[in-house]
Formats: structure tokens, sequence, C-alpha cells
């Protein structure tokens, strides 16, 4: 379960810390996605809510694994659908190398998160 805890609360860490940048800095993520467009700024700032509450889940999670072991599937789904539409832009040239690489990290995290829905999975029957 220690595993657990540090598996998720560096999850947490991690969106919390990416909440936080793009909150102080939202044009850094836009520098990144080649957006120059200065409306996009307000965008970027409400996706930090989201980015915020995955963070606090991810806490939740860290801190009882299995009362809060729902939102583990949700996360998986949230950061699966991430690194798809990441992917298919940086597929099209839309995203540099740079900004494709935190999308690979969600794929990581959806993988070991879906390692560990299916090893408590087993464990609760047993």
């Amino acid at each position: 379960m220690i595993y657990d805890r540090i598996l998720f609360g560096a999850a947490s860490v991690l969106n919390l810390s990416a909440a936080l940048t793009i909150l102080v800095r939202p044009t850094v993520l836009l520098e990144r996605m080649r957006i120059s467009d200065p409306a996009a700024t307000l965008l970027v700032r409400a996706f930090f809510s989201s980015v915020a509450t995955w963070g606090v889940a991810y806490g939740l999670i860290a801190i009882d694994p299995m009362r809060f072991r729902d939102f583990a599937w949700l996360g998986v789904v949230s950061k699966l659908l991430i690194f798809t539409v990441q992917a298919v832009a940086f597929q099209d040239g839309r995203l540099s190398r740079e900004a494709f690489l935190p999308a690979l990290v969600d794929l990581l995290l959806a993988i070991l998160f879906i390692e560990y829905l299916w090893r408590t999975s087993l464990s609760s029957h047993d």
C-alpha cells in the first residue's frame, strides 16, 4: 500500500505543480503549444481548475487508497483522453516534441493507475 500512496502522491504533486504553473504563467503552456492568441489565456486559466481538481483527487487516493479508489478510474479516463488529444496534435505537426512529452507522462500514469486498479480488484476478492 505504500507504493500506492507514493504513486498517487506523486501524481498529485505533478498535477498541482502544473496547475500552479498554468495559473501563474499561462503563456508557458501556450508557447509550448505554438499558440499566440491572447484570448487563449482565458481558456488555459479555466483548464487550471480541472488540473488542480485532479491534483486534489490524486492526493485523496494517496491518503486513503481504498476509500478513494474509484477516483482512479476517472483518472485513467482523463489521462488517456489527454494523451490521445495530444498524440493526434503531435502526429499532425500541431504540437512540438517538447509540448508532447508531458502527454507521455500522462500515458505512463494511466498505465500505472490501471495496474493499481487491477491489483486492488484482485486483492479485494481474496
